[in-house]
């Protein structure tokens, strides 16, 4: 079971993708992806829910946009340079601790949305990065018990206006 949001920008709805390819409706389920849905339990919820629920649930067609997984997260936090070969086509050092920054949790869009390219951009550059949820609120967590707060996965494209970033100034938003 995978989640997804479908519907207009800005209104969309709660549902999955199961693992024979339907995608279903869960908004009588009664919440959505959001903080409180995670740190909650939500998907083990969500699950149980919907193996009483499933069949009466409606079907979303493929035709119906999909927005971001997640309703409004309340931080995006990403790590620059995080592999070797992108600092190298950067001509940036590898940094000897992790290049840190904050991308704006309105930024996010569906797979297939238009990316806004700011006014005067000229080096739009994309990276495919693998996301991850944090699921439960943690702060000093050992390395070991790090998946405990992961509530899951998701594929990210990270958009970076090279010339704003790399030519005016170092800018990593």
């Amino acid at each position: 079971m995978k989640l997804i949001r479908f519907g207009d920008a800005g209104g969309e709805r709660p549902g999955v993708l199961l693992d024979d390819g339907r995608r279903l409706d869960v908004s009588a389920f009664g919440a959505d992806y959001d903080e409180a849905f995670f740190r909650s339990g939500g998907v083990a919820a969500l699950r149980e829910w919907l193996a009483a629920h499933a069949p009466s649930c409606a079907i979303v067609s493929e035709s119906v946009r999909l927005g971001p997984p997640i309703r409004r997260p309340s931080k995006i936090v990403c790590i620059g340079l995080n592999f070797r070969d992108h600092a190298v086509e950067s001509g940036m050092d590898i940094p000897r601790e992790p290049v840190i920054f904050f991308k704006a949790t309105s930024s996010l869009a569906g797979p297939n949305d238009p990316v806004v390219i700011p006014r005067g951009g000229m080096k739009l550059d994309w990276e495919v990065e693998l996301a991850v949820v944090i699921g439960a609120a943690a702060k000093y967590v050992d390395a070991r018990d790090a998946e405990r707060f992961v509530a899951g996965y998701v594929l990210h494209n990270d958009y970076s206006e090279r010339t704003f970033q790399l030519e005016r100034g170092g800018q990593w938003v």
